[in-house]
């Protein structure tokens, strides 16, 4: 999807109109019920669930820019890729707190009456967008022209799960993890034009 320039301008344009219209149902503590039943949907998986996946969510973390540029550096000795990586990956995440103080939606614990919380969730806070879902989606976006159609696919099915157990450990609704996906894509396509641009 993204090897190409014509598919890095369409992840652009995709993810940018995913994380508008994101912003635009999220916005003033809008929660479509749509939302809310998926929502349910997911946050109600058993608990048990919770420890074995944790490992997963970390793909979203702070630091995995930096690993994701370390392990670049390594795979490829390109030093734009690694670049690329951590400072795009360390840029969104900065920027998603930015974006959570404008949109100030809060966590679901703070809008819906029954949440269940697992490791690393809580009420506290604000929701929109899941730092979480951008850097996730970034480095997948980023990274999958450098090593393979499986390991890409790896890579995309690590961001989705991030962003799919922020919702299930209670720390964020659906359409917080769906715009940060949105946001995370299209960063990605734009480090990823300049790159090929350099």
């Amino acid at each position: 999807m993204v090897d190409t320039r014509r598919g890095q301008v369409i992840a652009l344009g995709a993810g940018s109109a995913v994380f508008v219209a994101s912003t635009a149902l999220a916005w003033d503590k809008n929660i479509p019920s749509a939302e809310e039943s998926l929502f349910e949907f997911v946050n109600g998986w058993p608990d048990w669930l919770a420890i074995p996946l944790w490992p997963v969510m970390q793909f979203g973390m702070v630091v995995a820019p930096f690993i994701a540029g370390g392990l670049a550096w390594y795979r490829t000795r390109k030093r734009q890729p690694a670049l690329g990586l951590v400072t795009t990956g360390f840029t969104m995440w900065v920027l998603a707190k930015v974006v959570k103080e404008i949109v100030n939606r809060p966590r679901p614990g703070q809008l819906l009456e029954e949440v269940l919380y697992r490791v690393d969730g809580g009420p506290d806070g604000l929701g929109f967008v899941s730092g979480h879902a951008v850097v996730g989606f970034a480095i997948a976006t980023i990274a999958s022209p450098y090593v393979g159609k499986r390991w890409a696919a790896v890579l995309w099915g690590l961001a989705t799960g991030a962003a799919t157990l922020r919702v299930y450990v209670g720390a964020h609704l659906p359409l917080d993890s769906i715009g940060g996906a949105g946001l995370g894509i299209a960063a990605g396509a734009v480090t990823l034009l300049i790159i090929r641009r350099r």
